[in-house]
């Protein structure tokens, strides 16, 4: 009995003397921040005394020293940004309004704005950006407004930039002022920007374009013309002073029609007839004072400046490069010439191509030594090139061969790696063309958390991204599930003529006994359209019934309806397997929400059906909303839909695997 005394009294003391301390919430730390640079490139900075921290449920904002303190604890912001240059820290409080404050949680402007930016210098002014009510002004470091809440909030705060310019909207219209509420741009236009070059405004009214420069000088008017934006992404770190590209009107509605239209030729997003269309127009480059570099009539099609600080240039069908004075760089003599890209990453090389040569030039049009490439494809940010004996390697965005020509066949894989072909038999490569592995194999294809792998017995395993095998070589094939279940991903599998699905850890979830399985339900919850003995249903992830498997058709949920059809009959139930309508109507069809069949009327969800010759229209419970609807106003509004034929759950749509329907021979 003393011992238990002694051992309460002893946690009690623990407790009194502070080791008995709450845990501490969990964070993550933001040791290092990053900042953009002269050039425009995002850089690391650590902070020197005090350091950012953010709850893992993203609730809330600290700051903690160096040393492990909390000097403004999690909890009381919602957000905080990092602290500037003058010891001040944007913050939003928990309530919603947002002001700044310092270290010590000093409030230096009060928490009065609905939204805050951080401070832009402009002509010698710190000034940032604020918003009451809809309406966005500035103020100063002192909280004092220096430009008044006159302007139309926008879907961001509208900042300063050098040399002292913002472009804001007033009673919604376009225009631009300086730092001291000074008109540069009249608040008359639809639209006002930046040039790409940044030394000039260009403000838009209709079809007609303003230049204007940063004083506020009108230069000129090219009401018959567009500015070429650069893609994002292409534009050189330093595009200050490049000149502009304008084209005739017309630019941007056969560019929108020609993306509608696109071939894939040698890595590049090659328009059929692009060039035949886009040379009908006239092209010209002017610097930010509106006059001409390169005039109209000088080349039949161009692009805007980027790497490099040059711009590619069409002439009598040839491609070629200019520099930014309008001197050629590289003739008009090439059948194309490009600058590859990967989503918004542009290659830092261009690719030209004459007649089966193709040469990489750097930024300055230096050739690099990589000799015989005659095709290449571009893909994840890589060209995948074949050279005169038909043999591929890898040449990276920025010109260096990584792997050279030795393989039949290389695919890009998400994970790093390649699968290549060689001598007929497949193998996984390392980018630094290194054997991960070898080349046994009948087939190699990827799937969502890994590759699967065909061997020499024509069975399927699959390995994850770090190279461990998760499913054993006992399939006949594996395919995708686009969902997982607590962290574990879902496949399909294939055996003996029957499909199923396992986790990652090779545990069957869904029995392997159906003829066939979809890769997931669209618009409703996870599951899966099945069939077995030629009848389809519905099941969850974890093969729990949730339609009957008793139907000849199981339609794609729309807002949790159904339609299904029996016996040559359809009719519509609910995710419940509840019956909205019976399996009666010789048509029906789910005119619910995103389907808009409407043409620009007010839409009513409803179901359309067919009986007896008699058009009905019902809504998504079921109940009759108008008989003896009119066949002329079912054929206006659905006749094309009953064009497709009856419906089938073999259509792509459904995605629906079917058991001993691909093999391996089919992947190639």
């Amino acid at each position: 009995m003393k011992r238990i005394v002694t051992l309460a009294a002893l946690l009690s003391s623990t407790c009194i003397s502070g080791f008995c301390q709450q845990k501490e919430p969990e964070y993550e730390a933001y040791k290092t921040e990053y900042a953009t640079d002269s050039t425009g490139k995002s850089v690391p900075v650590e902070n020197p005394e005090y350091y950012r921290i953010r709850a893992k449920d993203g609730s809330s904002w600290g700051f903690k020293k160096k040393t492990g303190e909390f000097a403004i604890p999690l909890g009381k912001y919602k957000f905080m940004n990092t602290i500037d240059n003058r010891g001040m820290i944007l913050a939003h409080k928990k309530g919603g309004k947002k002001g700044y404050i310092d270290i010590t949680e000093k409030v230096l402007i009060p928490f009065v704005y609905d939204e805050i930016g951080v401070f832009s210098k402009c002509q010698a002014k710190d000034l940032a950006p604020v918003i009451i009510d809809k309406k966005q002004g500035f103020i100063n470091r002192k909280g004092e407004v220096i430009i008044p809440l006159e302007y139309d909030a926008q879907s961001r705060v509208a900042y300063f930039y050098e040399p002292g310019v913002a472009i804001l909207t007033k009673n919604g219209r376009a225009g631009a002022i300086g730092p001291e509420n000074n008109i540069i741009v009249p608040f008359e236009y639809d639209e006002v920007k930046r040039s790409d070059n940044r030394d000039c405004l260009i403000a838009r009214k209709g079809d007609s374009w303003i230049i204007f420069s940063t004083e506020g000088k009108q230069l000129s008017d090219y009401s018959n013309h567009t500015i070429v934006e650069a893609p994002f992404g292409s534009l050189p770190a330093d595009s200050k002073g490049l000149p502009m590209l304008i084209a005739e009107n017309g630019y941007e509605k056969i560019r929108n029609r020609l993306q509608s239209n696109i071939e894939y030729m040698n890595g590049s997003r090659r328009v059929k007839d692009s060039l035949k269309m886009l040379a009908k127009l006239k092209y010209a480059y002017i610097d930010s004072t509106a006059r001409a570099i390169v005039p109209f009539g000088v080349y039949d099609y161009a692009e805007p400046f980027g790497l490099g600080r040059k711009a590619i240039v069409v002439k009598d069908g040839k491609y070629g490069l200019i520099d930014e004075y309008g001197k050629t760089v590289l003739p008009n003599s090439y059948d194309y010439l490009e600058r590859p890209m990967k989503y918004s990453h542009f290659a830092d090389i261009y690719v030209a191509t004459r007649g089966n040569e193709i040469t990489l030039f750097d930024k300055d049009a230096n050739v690099f030594p990589i000799k015989g490439i005659t095709s290449y494809s571009n893909i994840d940010g890589l060209l995948i090139a074949a050279d005169t004996q038909n043999k591929t390697g890898v040449i990276n965005y920025q010109g260096k061969q990584t792997i050279p020509f030795l393989y039949d066949t290389l695919y890009s894989c998400k994970y790093g790696g390649f699968i290549a072909k060689k001598d007929a038999l497949y193998g996984y490569i390392s980018p630094k063309n290194e054997i991960i592995h070898s080349f046994d194999y009948r087939y190699i294809y990827r799937l969502k958390a890994g590759m699967a792998y065909i061997n020499s017995e024509g069975k399927v395993g699959l390995y994850d991204h770090k190279n461990r095998l998760i499913i054993p070589f006992e399939y006949d094939m594996i395919y995708d599930s686009y969902y997982g279940q607590k962290g574990k991903d879902r496949y399909i599998v294939q055996k003996e003529g029957k499909v199923g699905t396992v986790d990652s850890d090779n545990e069957v979830v869904i029995p392997i006994l159906y003829d066939g399985l979809s890769g997931w339900v669209e618009y409703g919850p996870k599951g899966h359209f099945v069939k077995k003995d030629g009848k389809y249903g519905l099941i969850s992830p974890e093969g729990k019934t949730i339609v009957p498997i008793e139907y000849d058709y199981v339609g794609l949920p729309v807002k949790g309806v159904i339609v299904v059809r029996k016996a040559g009959k359809y009719g519509a139930i609910s995710w419940n397997n509840r019956v909205i309508l019976p399996c009666i109507y010789d048509k029906l069809i789910d005119d619910i929400s995103f389907w808009s069949f409407d043409f620009g009327e007010k839409h009513e969800d409803k179901l359309v059906a067919l009986k007896d010759g008699i058009w009905s229209y019902f809504d998504p419970t079921g109940k009759l909303i108008r008989t003896n609807v009119p066949k002329e106003e079912i054929q206006k509004y659905y006749q094309y839909i009953f064009d497709w034929g009856e419906p089938s759950n073999e259509s792509p749509d459904f995605n629906m695997i079917q058991a001993g329907g691909l093999v391996w021979e089919d992947m190639q």
